[in-house]
């Protein structure tokens, strides 16, 4: 028995087929027929029964999941601790649009950490984060509205984040208190990223709105310049915006859009050599919600 025979075991009842699971896997179908088949040998037992393209556990399959998640656990356990004494690399992914200050209070978090080595990415959207956790490529990521559910990964859901209207200081709403999506008619809305799942929702919301002209800008700290300058308005993230940037623009909310899914989740991989420090980041992150 070893790792590729279990992890192959798990991959089919996940897909419940097995060229699914090969394709998972990035391995041939008979190589996963062989597997299962050399497994089944040692166990002197039928784990599958095939119905049609899908297959099922048999009762003493059933009963062999727990041992087989049990066993990979404990061995990626020892594999780590054999190298606990190296220095262990962390990398986080992070959703497109978080102000500087929160990848600073995450930066401060991990410069009190000993011995750990760092790198932080930018996603492209949650989605892609999800699915580089998934595959191993990363071992911490800051989501939205993205959840996986999986053994080896642990997911907490941190805050719900706001979406809001930023406006220059010398913009005519920046005097408004109750602004509604109909205030924005004639206006000109700087979008970054506004064709993401997260924006999808407020994009879908502004119908109905006349004459808006919508302009895309490559990042969010470039929007949030445009705005300032009193070139158009923004709709984006609360936890897009630093407290500097208070000095440029006024943050308003916008009732329509209170009730859009935002949901700010924390997902990362169960590692013995990285678990303090991921709490750490995670306590450090929560602190910067509460004190912002």
């Amino acid at each position: 028995m070893d790792t590729s025979q279990l992890e192959t075991f798990l991959a089919i009842i996940e897909y419940k087929n097995y060229s699914r699971a090969a394709e998972s896997l990035n391995v041939t179908q008979p190589t996963v027929t062989a597997r299962i088949k050399n497994l089944e040998n040692e166990l002197n037992c039928k784990l599958f029964n095939r119905e049609g393209k899908y297959v099922t556990l048999t009762n003493e399959g059933k009963v062999f999941v727990e041992y087989a998640t049990s066993i990979l656990t404990y061995m990626n356990h020892s594999k780590e601790a054999a190298t606990a004494t190296q220095k262990p690399n962390l990398k986080i992914g992070i959703s497109p649009g978080f102000s500087y200050s929160f990848i600073s209070d995450l930066i401060q978090s991990v410069k009190t950490i000993d011995n750990l080595n760092l790198v932080i990415i930018e996603g492209k959207d949650s989605v892609s984060l999800n699915e580089q956790i998934l595959n191993g490529d990363l071992d911490l990521v800051f989501t939205r509205n993205i959840v996986s559910h999986k053994p080896d990964l642990v997911s907490e859901f941190l805050f719900t984040d706001k979406f809001v209207l930023i406006v220059g200081k010398n913009h005519p709403l920046a005097n408004v208190e109750n602004i509604t999506l109909n205030d924005l008619q004639d206006e000109t809305l700087i979008w970054y990223r506004r064709k993401t799942p997260l924006l999808t929702n407020v994009d879908k919301a502004l119908i109905g709105v006349p004459n808006i002209k919508h302009i895309e800008v490559d990042n969010n700290e470039m929007l949030k310049k445009v705005v300032s300058s009193g070139l158009g308005v923004g709709i984006t993230l609360l936890l897009g915006i630093d407290e500097l940037d208070n000095d440029r623009l006024v943050v308003k909310q916008i009732k329509e859009l209170e009730q859009l899914p935002n949901k700010v989740y924390v997902q990362y991989r169960n590692k013995i050599l990285i678990n303090r420090p991921i709490k750490q980041i995670i306590y450090s992150i929560i602190n910067h919600e509460l004190s912002s």
